[in-house]
């Protein structure tokens, strides 16, 4: 999804106002960005169908046998998330081969990926602890839960993109691609800034439903990779923070485009880390679930 949105937000309308056009530089940055979203989408479906199984095994305690699958899928809440997922994925897949972001596709076209993907992504937040917090703060936290995975897919899954396009220009002989980073990078910022934003608002709300209490924080498994998560995101935003005040200013500077490259790929390492721990997080129980409440 992050990767969609920064053709379609940021790199394209970057190509347009800098006139860039189709040059070399561009499409072979499409080309790459082209891998990215195919490469993404199967490793998605294949986890998909891992998690189904996985599931189904662990239910059975044998194995995964069909009929535990079947009845997953037609009789759960999980399964009938679980195929709605799966008819996404299938439209972005057919959205994907007709609209070629390897040659850029269509603005119509663009657009109708970015809301597939928008759509496959805060999806997953129905199979969280969200989906079981009753009533109506139920809803709040469910519709804080899908914001919250939009804002971090949005921020994170645009910085590889992003740094694909800084070690082209760094590499390119033509400086068109170069000539070009000023915008993009204040786009990115701009996308960046309110994906923050929403991250510490959403997070905030999901921190008072699921911590339970503020000793629990510190006292449960779930609380302590929270504080670690927390942790990882503040060193993010300092980062992002260093990007925005005393890199982008300097470009296209050869030197504060290397800087911003080596950023950018810091960022994604430690935005990897941070999903790994939510990963672990949704395996756990929260303070909340274990009776404690915040104060």
């Amino acid at each position: 999804m992050g990767a969609v949105l920064f053709q379609w937000l940021v790199a394209e309308p970057t190509f347009q106002t800098t006139a860039l056009g189709d040059t070399a530089g561009v499409r072979a940055w499409r080309a790459r960005l082209a891998a990215i979203l195919w490469i993404s989408l199967a490793l998605a479906v294949v986890s998909g169908a891992a998690w189904l199984l996985a599931l189904a095994a662990r239910i059975d305690g044998r194995g995964a046998p069909a009929g535990v699958v079947w009845v997953l899928l037609t009789q759960t809440w999980f399964g009938y998330l679980w195929t709605a997922r799966a008819a996404l994925a299938f439209l972005l897949f057919c959205a994907l081969w007709l609209g070629k972001p390897r040659d850029g596709g269509t603005r119509s076209g663009r657009a109708f990926i970015a809301v597939t993907a928008i759509c496959l992504m805060g999806s997953l937040a129905g199979s969280g602890h969200a989906a079981g917090t009753p009533g109506a703060l139920g809803d709040v936290h469910l519709v804080a839960d899908v914001l919250h995975l939009l804002a971090a897919a949005a921020w994170l899954g645009g910085l590889l993109p992003l740094s694909l396009l800084f070690g082209m220009a760094l590499r390119q002989t033509d400086p068109s691609l170069a000539s070009a980073l000023p915008v993009a990078t204040r786009r990115f910022s701009t996308l960046g800034f309110l994906s923050v934003g929403t991250l510490l608002a959403t997070g905030l709300v999901n921190t008072c439903m699921l911590a339970g209490s503020l000793p629990a924080l510190a006292d449960t498994g779930y609380g302590r990779l929270l504080l670690l998560k927390v942790a990882l995101f503040a060193v993010i935003v300092a980062i992002a923070s260093i990007n925005r005040l005393r890199l982008m200013p300097e470009l296209p500077w050869t030197d504060a485009v290397r800087r911003l490259n080596r950023n950018a790929r810091i960022e994604v390492a430690l935005g990897l880390a941070i999903i790994a721990i939510v990963s672990v997080l949704g395996t756990l129980s929260p303070g909340a679930h274990l009776g404690t409440q915040m104060p």
